[in-house]
């Protein structure tokens, strides 16, 4: 007589069982629920994502903060090249930002500006990235006995809120005009700011005294804000000066 057949027991992440609409939906809009689940955390309880990023696979339960800064860059990049035509107000505002008796001689000024939004969408994560990984190395606000790899994960945790910030501020650019967008810079930085420092004191919350916590989550958000500002200036020397020697086309 043949053996009985007995059927398999699925696998955790099989596609017969609950985690297979997880990937379901990633296959659908390259949507992963436990990336967004990760970026509800970071804002609801930062404390947990910080404890989870002390273990190697992060508990099993959150997406590593340096693919969600990067999911996040590449929203904001590719959000910036939907709403950076000519007749926009990033175009408009860019090209007042540009406007130069120099630069006036290489030729139209609205195609000089388009090369520089263009060029700028493939500088900016390369900058982001350089400036904050090495700013990350070198800031110890989280504890003594923080190896560097862990500072890397911490700090780029620490980014999520004031990006998730960024990336919203771009979705509203169509619905601005220039002097609108202009006005919202300031309030962006203010609040980019506060978003990183509560981030930081509330997910130290636990480890140490709230007046440490407070001087270390004030010290992170005005480095990382300044990294900020370091990269965009940086990007904008590096991608004016490159169109600039390149000259007219």
């Amino acid at each position: 007589m043949s053996e009985p057949v007995t059927q398999a027991r699925p696998a955790d992440d099989d596609m017969s069982r609950a985690s297979g609409w997880d990937a379901l939906l990633d296959d659908l809009f390259g949507l992963n629920v436990r990336a967004l689940a990760s970026m509800w955390a970071i804002l609801a309880a930062p404390r947990k994502v910080f404890e989870a990023a002390r273990d190697v696979d992060w508990l099993g339960k959150y997406t590593p903060s340096i693919r969600l800064v990067f999911t996040l860059i590449a929203a904001m990049v590719f959000l910036r090249f939907l709403w950076g035509g000519e007749d926009s107000a990033l175009h408009q505002m860019t090209r007042d930002s540009l406007t130069d008796p120099n630069v006036l001689g290489m030729g139209d000024m609205d195609q000089f500006t388009q090369d520089y939004l263009g060029l700028w969408l493939v500088l900016f994560p390369f900058g982001y990235f350089a400036i904050h990984g090495i700013v990350a190395l070198l800031l110890r606000v989280w504890g003594k006995g923080t190896p560097a790899p862990l500072r890397l994960r911490l700090y780029f945790a620490a980014l999520l809120p004031g990006l998730l910030l960024g990336v919203l501020s771009t979705l509203m650019m169509p619905l601005l005009d220039v002097p609108a967008l202009e006005a919202t810079l300031i309030p962006l930085f203010v609040l980019t700011f506060l978003a990183y420092a509560i981030t930081v004191f509330r997910g130290l919350a636990g480890r140490m005294a709230a007046a440490a916590r407070a001087w270390r989550a004030v010290l992170f958000g005005f480095i990382a804000i300044s990294s900020d500002l370091l990269t965009t200036v940086t990007v904008f020397i590096v991608d004016y000066a490159w169109l600039y020697e390149r000259g007219p086309v």
